[in-house]
Order: C-alpha cells, then structure tokens, then sequence
C-alpha cells in the first residue's frame, strides 16, 4: 500500500489534487472536502491516518522539550 501524504498526514490512497468545495453556505467554516476524503477511506485507512496525526504531535512535543 502506497501512502502519500497531506500536511504531513500521511494517508492511503490520499489524492492531493484540488477538489472544489461544495457546501450550502460557502461561509459556515467546514470544509467538506475533507469529510469526504476521511469517508472515502476504511476504517483501517483512517485509523492510520490519525494515528499518524497522533505520532506527529508526539514528534513535536519532544522537539518542544528538547528545545
């Protein structure tokens, strides 16, 4: 399985492309493209993604202290 990435949150299957966004309300803050980028993906997937998320902040936490 090949990941690649945005952010620097890595994820499965993840197309970097620009979507357009399409909400009722332009205004309202949620950007929908990522709700469906995180729906698109499996359980497994996600989990991966977050957990991701979650070794980065820890990277940055130790970065922080050594600092």
């Amino acid at each position: 399985m090949t990941n690649t990435s945005c952010q620097g949150v890595s994820a499965p299957g993840y197309d970097p492309a620009p979507q357009p966004r399409r909400t009722q309300d332009p205004d309202d803050g949620v950007d929908v493209t990522l709700i469906r980028w995180m729906l698109s993906m499996s359980p497994e997937q996600r989990l991966e993604v977050l957990q991701n998320a979650v070794d980065s902040l820890e990277e940055l936490r130790d970065a922080a202290k050594l600092a």
